[in-house]
């Protein structure tokens, strides 16, 4: 048994591809200020990559005599693996689930590092192209379709200890938006004392009206508009 192999034409051209899809798919990812970035997506993608070419050219040039191998039960594993990675992006925060797109998107950089492993470069590409149709165009679209008000999240900074959130509340609900804090945390800097709450609001005017009027609310030093994606 050969304990060295170089790697030939037809295994690094799929490990290269691989770098340039998951990559792009991770940096969709990174732009969202996500936690699995580029590197995350690229390694996830370079392993299923590897297993899949080990499935397919590694595992059967060891085999001698009448010995048989199943090349889809490595690829099996990776689908099944996988999963354990995109649970670890995924969390609950208070009513809401979020990670659920990065944890698809992670699954989705396995599959395409498992065709490009098998050779299957058109078929990867296409899926990118497909990612990115539904990440920015198909899912925006289907947001404005389905909404009948204007949902989002917000976050506040303002001055502590000013009555400012009862404030802040009651012109939202002025202004017809139904409003929630999901959290909040206090913060001190020098002698500045104040507090930052996320908001989830909900109501029929435009968003950027209900941020220019919180942002008119006296002891406000900032709000800011949230990525409601999940």
């Amino acid at each position: 048994m050969t304990l060295f192999h170089a790697p030939s034409a037809q295994e690094v051209v799929p490990a290269l591809f691989v770098v340039l899809f998951c990559g792009l798919i991770g940096l969709e990812r990174e732009v969202h200020h996500k936690d699995a970035g580029m590197r995350t997506h690229i390694l996830v993608g370079l392993g299923s990559c590897l297993f899949t070419l080990v499935s397919l050219y590694g595992a059967p040039a060891m085999l001698t005599g009448n010995m048989r191998w199943d090349a889809s039960r490595i690829a099996a594993q990776v689908v099944s693996g996988i999963g354990f990675i995109g649970a670890g992006v995924i969390f609950f925060e208070h009513d809401s689930v979020r990670g659920l797109t990065t944890a698809s998107a992670i699954w989705v950089a396995a599959a395409v590092g498992m065709s490009c492993g098998a050779g299957m470069i058109a078929v990867a590409a296409l899926i990118v192209l497909l990612y990115f149709l539904a990440i920015l165009a198909v899912a925006p679209i289907a947001r404005r379709l389905i909404r009948r008000g204007t949902e989002g999240r917000l976050r506040i900074t303002y001055v502590d200890g000013k009555g400012v959130l009862r404030a802040l509340l009651l012109k939202a609900s002025e202004m017809d938006f139904e409003s929630m804090v999901t959290a909040s945390r206090q913060i001190t800097r020098m002698e500045w004392r104040g507090a930052v709450i996320d908001m989830r609001v909900d109501g029929r005017k435009g968003i950027s009206d209900l941020v220019s009027a919180l942002s008119m609310v006296d002891g406000v030093v900032e709000v800011e508009v949230l990525d409601d994606e999940r």
